[in-house]
């Protein structure tokens, strides 16, 4: 009974421990979901209008071969950096017949996309993914910490070192076209035309891929003007001095303009669209509600993790842990320890979301107030849950990239498990020479990268010998 008190009290009421009301009446996180909503209703309009289709079917036309149609999925996964579950629908859906064409196997444009759609939201500062993650660390922050939630996220993305190398990993793999493990065999299958077909018909809806370019390009500039001048205002007079990194991580809400630069991008996708008569209104309400719904169950989700994070904080779990391993747990040993428990969390639960609930608090009370060691350890643990979220056959972005491609669950998971083994092994001894020897980004980066690219050339073999 007194569990149950204590959640109803957390999800309703004054959480243990929080001066706000609870998770379920929180302004902020009602701001975070409303964010979530507009952003996805948003991708459903575009989508029913046919103008997302044909904003990727721009950068087919790049696509020569099987190479081509590799890296313009690629290029793909990169603009539609917003939402992760778009990115995996989307991507997939729209790069199925091409892959096709050019004998890339369903499995290459699974991993192809599934390794782009996470990394690439969680990196992104505007995103369905980044409203979650700063306030997991707002929560978890202290009044030791002397930066804020927002600046900490920025200054810690140097050190996000898996959801980098993915990318630059995944780049490697489609501009050689050489594969290794069981992905090779997928391919040389592909290859000798043994792979699927796509029969489907071709969308008789036309729409210009500007029209939905426009929307996104103002999302983000709209976002970003808006936080830019929340930043001024909070600093005051010392705005004229300060970075622009300084006006950014002086925002203390970075929700509420994120939530205004969306509902004005999808305002702008409206009129775009029903101004150039591409869709009708009916349609239009339609294809929002589609794209809104899409994200319903994840909003459950979430806040059910946001009530499981404050019960956790609530615990003292994170001081505890604290005082029992702080003195055993050296500079160099925190980072990369982190990084491995998210991820085998991840994989076990096949979210993302919870693991980062549940960790952040955790990691952030052992780990220093500030300094490398701070910056590579929240980094540690959005990155391991991302790979565990990447490698799970239960997540939900490994399940909607295999729907997007085509292929089966078991397929995608079987195939892409040595790649983002290989990405995980190069990331997590980075996170270890990093605090040990104080490397630099112009330093870990470069040489990351050159090993996921060595690795691609040495292990890699051309499914056919004519490439």
């Amino acid at each position: 009974l007194n569990a149950f008190s204590l959640m109803f009290q957390t999800a309703f009421g004054d959480p243990p421990g929080e001066d706000s009301v609870g998770v379920f009446v929180n302004v902020g996180y009602a701001t975070i979901s409303l964010f979530s909503v507009v952003v996805a209703a948003m991708v459903g309009l575009l989508e029913e209008s046919g103008a997302t289709r044909s904003l990727v079917a721009g950068i087919q036309r790049l696509a020569k071969g099987r190479r081509g149609a590799m890296t313009s999925t690629w290029l793909a996964g990169g603009a539609v950096f917003f939402d992760d579950y778009a990115n995996c629908i989307v991507v997939g859906r729209t790069m199925q017949p091409l892959c096709d064409e050019t004998r890339v196997s369903r499995a290459k444009l699974a991993y192809l996309v599934d390794a782009t759609a996470a990394p690439i939201a969680s990196l992104a500062i505007v995103s369905t993914w980044v409203g979650f993650e700063v306030d997991q660390l707002a929560k978890a922050m202290g009044p030791e910490h002397a930066m804020g939630a927002f600046e900490l996220f920025l200054a810690s993305l140097p050190y996000r070192v898996y959801c980098i190398l993915s990318l630059v990993f995944v780049g490697a793999i489609a501009l050689s076209g050489r594969d290794f493990g069981p992905m090779w065999h997928a391919e040389r299958r592909a290859a000798e035309g043994r792979g699927p077909q796509d029969l489907r018909a071709n969308s008789t809806r036309k729409a210009s891929g500007w029209l939905a370019a426009i929307p996104v390009m103002l999302l983000l500039a709209l976002t970003f003007a808006l936080l830019h001048r929340a930043g001024v205002n909070a600093l005051g007079s010392g705005a004229a001095e300060a970075t622009w990194f300084e006006v950014l991580g002086a925002v203390d809400d970075p929700f509420t303009p994120m939530l205004h630069g969306a509902l004005g991008a999808y305002g702008a996708a409206w009129l775009g669209l029903v101004g150039a008569r591409t869709i009708s209104w009916r349609g239009g309400v339609s294809g929002s509600w589609k794209g809104a719904r899409s994200v319903l169950v994840a909003l459950v989700v979430l806040y059910l993790a946001w009530s499981l994070g404050t019960l956790i904080k609530a615990s003292g779990a994170g001081v505890f842990l604290k005082a029992m391993l702080g003195e055993h747990l050296t500079g160099f040993v925190l980072p990369p320890l982190t990084f491995l428990i998210a991820a085998v969390t991840a994989f076990s639960t096949g979210s993302s979301f919870f693991t980062m609930t549940v960790l952040i608090p955790i990691a952030l009370a052992l780990a220093p107030a500030e300094g490398v060691v701070l910056l590579a350890t929240s980094a540690a643990v959005l990155d391991g849950a991302v790979l565990g979220d990447h490698a799970s056959p239960i997540s939900d972005t490994t399940v909607l990239s295999s729907m997007g491609a085509g292929v089966d669950v078991a397929e995608h998971v079987r195939t892409q498990l040595p790649y983002v083994l290989v990405v995980g092994a190069i990331a997590i001894t980075l996170l270890t020479l990093i605090p040990l020897y104080g490397l630099t980004p112009w330093v870990y980066i470069p040489a990351g990268s050159a090993a996921c690219i060595g690795v691609v050339l040495w292990r890699g073999r051309l499914p056919h010998p004519s490439g």
